[in-house]
């Protein structure tokens, strides 16, 4: 139990440092009964120190001072702005897309989902401000001070201004204000005052067949589930108990809708997202695309999910309406499949902002006047 202890300690250390230190504190646990001292007191100085270590000493960290907060920051940013995309499209679909006429298990089953990622993406915004909290306390500025105090303010002004009941509606307008100001002033940590040069990185093209193959497989589940929903689930869902053929008829008859148009839109919308994704993809099989390794490849891929999903809104707009005034029902989507889809939208581009966020460390070389990030 203690050596498990000391190495989950020994993870929370910078990199350089982990190895040194688990192996001083296992040998003071193996000398602890000699010089009288009881284990746990092993395990709570190692507890202080992984407190109290200085992570920017390049001897711990592997990487030059100043490196350390812009590092911090990015990935407090990338964090931040997937709460932020999460807590957009909560609001924008007014809590979520409720599956009408469906069991009550499913809507129980989807509205606990739609919770869960809220709750998830609110995790995701204190983590983003804590990495924001130790680029700050690292860089040192007035810059990086500012842009700490805006990453919390912002954050929690657009999380009470959506989940309070009884907000003003500018609130969240404000909260998103703060944040972009935030953003703002931590990119300038980001950049600091010294040039910095993109590490060069390639991988192998079996690192990238899974990554590539299954951005593609989920953007062509994305574009026929959203085709067949947009087209026949969605409206049966609308008007239950009514065949799709008459559905369309009425609407025909009462509000002179045309399908035409709808399909012109919607095979517009399937070229216009799977074609580049098909391409990215046969570029990420491809031999000579090393520079395009599984993270960017993952980025891309996710990005252009989120955003598919996103646009169907503006494919379906007409038919929505027009059931609505057909039938006197709301203009929101009520399938299943379209509470679904929302939240894959919204995962998909809050993982692409981590992953954006989140580049891995690199190997520091000497150079005369740029350090890689």
């Amino acid at each position: 139990m203690i050596d498990l202890l000391l190495r989950l300690l020994a993870r929370l250390l910078p990199p350089l440092a982990r190895e040194r230190y688990l192996e001083e504190w296992r040998a003071d646990v193996a000398g602890a009964a000699e010089a009288g001292l009881p284990r746990r007191d092993v395990v709570l100085g190692a507890l202080v120190l992984s407190a109290t270590l200085d992570r920017a000493l390049p001897a711990h960290s592997g990487e030059p001072r100043f490196l350390r907060p812009r590092r911090l920051a990015r990935r407090g940013l990338g964090l931040l702005t997937a709460t932020a995309v999460v807590l957009i499209g909560f609001s924008l679909t007014a809590g979520g897309i409720v599956p009408e006429n469906a069991p009550e298990g499913v809507v129980a089953t989807t509205s606990a989902v739609r919770w869960l990622v809220v709750a998830l993406a609110l995790l995701a915004g204190v983590v983003g401000v804590a990495h924001l909290i130790g680029a700050a306390r690292s860089a040192e500025t007035r810059t990086a001070r500012v842009s700490l105090l805006l990453a919390v303010v912002g954050p929690l002004t657009v999380v009470l201004g959506t989940l309070l009941p009884g907000a003003p509606w500018w609130l969240t307008l404000l909260g998103f204000v703060i944040v972009l100001a935030g953003l703002a002033t931590g990119l300038a940590v980001i950049g600091g005052t010294r040039p910095i040069a993109l590490e060069h990185r390639v991988a192998t093209r079996r690192q990238r067949l899974p990554v590539a193959v299954a951005g593609a497989a989920l953007m062509l589940a994305v574009v026929v589930l959203g085709t067949i929903d947009l087209l026949v689930w969605n409206p049966l869902a609308k008007v239950p108990g009514t065949e799709l053929s008459t559905i369309y008829a009425l609407m025909a008859e009462r509000d002179g809708f045309s399908l035409q148009p709808t399909l012109v839109l919607t095979v517009v919308w399937v070229v216009f997202w799977t074609v580049p994704s098909l391409l990215v993809a046969a570029m990420g099989v491809h031999r000579s695309s090393g520079a395009l390794t599984p993270r960017r490849l993952a980025i891309v891929m996710l990005s252009m999910v989120g955003a598919a999903i996103f646009c169907r809104f503006f494919t379906g707009f007409g038919i929505g309406m027009s059931i609505a005034d057909t039938f006197y029902t709301s203009g929101g989507d009520g399938s299943v499949v379209s509470a679904a889809l929302a939240i894959v939208s919204q995962l998909s581009s809050a993982a692409a902002a981590i992953l954006l966020g989140w580049a891995p460390r690199v190997v520091v070389r000497p150079a005369d006047s740029a350090v890689a990030v």
